[in-house]
């Protein structure tokens, strides 16, 4: 994943009048760099750049905008994103795929190459569905931000308005977190991932104002955000097993099944262990943002 270019002279004092067109300049750029990347080949670390690019901008977005204006603009990143999603997600399960064919038995590495020749037949109309999309990004992409360029946000870039706001971002990670806790399954951790990864977003731009603290934050966040990621791709993949194993693999299919199933449980039981550490730090997070206090101190304080 390509780093953000970086938004250099900001403080905690900063006026966010000033801080978020700055912001949103710079992650503008981004999706333009990764865009015309991307308009010359469609490889997966290109696409992937782009729709992390359009995360970090309706980010900033979000962060510093709001009413229509916000609405207008943030429905023309999400068609961007959402046009891409299919390219991107067949390329992850292509590679995955590979991978899981490489270490199983002759019989379920047989069930995997079919799946993957099923998902393979699909690419063609997604390259032409993402080539469409960005052609119609350069067209219509930078118009929607125009409607953001009168914001006024008030407060400073380390004040607590914006602090407010990441602590209503925090707070909605920990319901997803709670909401895991009680049922493992595929459609709370999806929910989950996506919420962890919009909110290390959002600390991004806090980071001019509290640096050190909000390195802490990140580090507590990865453990999290990788667990996640292993897991979804296990969903992905036995969900795919599933719906396109034909019946002449039908008793490797199963096996490959049962394989795919007990390793989802054994990485659903790391995560578990993973989300009971992030509660047990939510609150002291909760305030390291807030007040800028360090998490980990707090938390190693109390014992």
């Amino acid at each position: 994943m390509a780093a953000p270019r970086p938004v250099r002279g900001l403080r905690a004092s900063t006026r966010l009048v000033d801080a978020a067109p700055a912001f949103l300049a710079a992650r503008l750029a981004d999706v333009q760099r990764h865009c015309t990347a991307a308009a010359e080949r469609l490889t997966p670390e290109r696409v992937h750049d782009v729709r992390v690019a359009l995360r970090r901008l309706r980010g900033a977005a979000r962060l510093f905008g709001k009413g229509k204006a916000l609405r207008r603009a943030d429905a023309e990143f999400a068609s961007f994103q959402a046009a891409l999603g299919p390219l991107r997600d067949l390329q992850v399960q292509l590679a995955g795929l590979s991978r899981l064919r490489r270490k199983l038995p002759a019989e379920e590495a047989a069930v995997v190459a079919q799946v993957r020749n099923a998902l393979g037949a699909t690419r063609p109309s997604s390259v032409d569905a993402a080539r469409a999309a960005l052609q119609r990004w350069a067209k219509r992409g930078t118009r929607a931000l125009s409607g953001l360029e009168g914001l006024r946000p008030r407060g400073r870039l380390g004040g607590h308005r914006l602090r407010k706001r990441l602590v209503h971002q925090l707070e909605a990670l920990e319901e997803w977190v709670g909401a895991a806790l009680a049922d493992p399954g595929p459609a709370p951790m999806h929910q989950l991932r996506v919420a962890v990864k919009r909110f290390r977003y959002a600390l991004e731009f806090i980071e001019p104002a509290m640096p050190s603290e909000t390195g802490e934050i990140r580090t507590e966040l990865v453990p999290l955000q990788t667990t996640l990621g292993e897991l979804h791709d296990l969903d992905i993949q036995i969900g795919l097993v599933d719906q396109h194993a034909s019946r002449a693999f039908l008793p490797a299919a199963a096996d490959l099944l049962r394989r795919l199933q007990a390793e989802r449980e054994r990485s659903a039981a790391a995560l578990l262990a993973v989300l009971i550490h992030w509660e047990e730090e939510a609150s002291a997070l909760r305030a390291q943002v807030l007040l800028g206090s360090s998490p980990v101190h707090i938390h190693r304080r109390a014992r």
